[in-house]
């Protein structure tokens, strides 16, 4: 596999909210051309060495996989309801419950569904607990199986770093195929997160080199300075 870290400016295309910058400085960490998940436990080392380093010792380093989110999409009657479903998700801590069922039913997803979404979304407890738990409701499907396998293997490896099962976790980027991460500030800085990333296996497929998996985590370099001011 091929390494890679850079670290420079980058533009967002939306409309940065509080604490967002529109031109902001970002460390990037990637792993090319590789499937197994040692690459996803090494990067979850280096998120930890970096924050114990810098001093922001309880930071949150959250995971799930797309692949519960597609079985989830299965459950609720077909895969093309997942973007739908991973973008209503993806605005939980933001908007709350609620909120997100609103959204749910007005992108066309049926009372069923919604009930089945909010079971999953109410999964909570210790990270066996959540696993356990979404063990139970998409266990018996294939992306499922796949995916809390995943997790489960990251989970047990890394076990040193502060991982936290998530399954709300979404992220609302649709190129990631598998394991998803977001490390988020220590609670007490209300600065949300300072860095995400994940594994997005075709990536490179939409600009015409195919089969070149990946794996990669970026650092919010200003956010991260931020908590660290606070």
């Amino acid at each position: 596999p091929f390494r890679r870290y850079q670290i420079q400016p980058v533009w967002r295309a939306d409309r940065p909210q509080k604490g967002r910058y529109r031109e902001f400085t970002q460390c990037d960490a990637d792993v090319v051309g590789s499937l197994s998940l040692v690459n996803e436990v090494e990067l979850a080392n280096i998120y930890h060495e970096v924050f114990v380093q810098l001093g922001i010792k309880n930071y949150e380093l959250r995971i799930n996989s797309r692949k519960i989110l597609t079985a989830l999409s299965e459950l609720c009657g077909g895969a093309d309801k997942m973007i739908d479903i991973t973008i209503a998700i993806d605005k939980l801590d933001k908007i709350g419950l609620v909120k997100v069922k609103e959204e749910l039913q007005q992108r066309g997803l049926n009372e069923k569904q919604i009930k089945t979404i909010e079971s999953y979304l109410n999964i909570s407890g210790s990270n066996e607990q959540n696993l356990a738990a979404v063990k139970t409701l998409i266990g018996s499907i294939a992306s499922g199986k796949e995916g809390i396998a995943e997790v489960e293997f990251v989970f047990q490896q890394a076990k040193n770093t502060n991982l936290i099962i998530d399954l709300t976790l979404a992220r609302g980027l649709n190129y990631y195929t598998g394991i998803i991460f977001e490390a988020k500030a220590p609670e007490e800085v209300k600065m949300g997160s300072i860095g995400g990333g994940g594994r997005y296996d075709d990536l490179t497929g939409l600009f015409g080199v195919p089969n070149i998996p990946g794996v990669g985590i970026s650092f919010g370099v200003d956010r991260i300075y931020d908590v660290l001011e606070e």
